[in-house]
């Protein structure tokens, strides 16, 4: 990869810091137990593929958190119930682990 100035996305996600931090997200998203064990071994499990493909840490974790966002602005789409939202976060969030592999994707070009 040549060593060339980062264009102004590059810079902001470098500086970007998340408006909720995890925990509260996982709050609001109903996703502690039993659904919590299930995504973070998705996630674990994502991890460990990204790092073997050599993606950058911050890339990873920057990935995690527009899984976390996609997911969650999915499951707000369907109402505040708790049983709904956190079967679409079990039954979907899987996509937002795909969604979130097309961006480090992308931003590896």
């Amino acid at each position: 990869m040549s060593e060339r100035e980062p264009g102004p996305i590059r810079k902001w996600l470098k500086e970007w810091e998340p408006l909720v931090p995890r925990p509260r997200l996982l709050e609001t998203t109903a996703i502690y137990p039993p659904v919590d064990n299930e995504i973070e071994m998705k996630r674990e499990a994502k991890r460990l593929e990204w790092e073997k493909k050599g993606y950058p840490e911050k890339l990873i974790e920057k990935a995690f958190l527009l899984a976390d966002r996609w997911i969650s602005s999915l499951a707000d789409s369907f109402g505040t119930n708790k049983e709904v939202r956190e079967a679409i976060i079990r039954g979907s969030y899987d996509k937002a682990l795909s969604v979130a592999e097309n961006w480090i994707v992308a931003m590896m070009k």
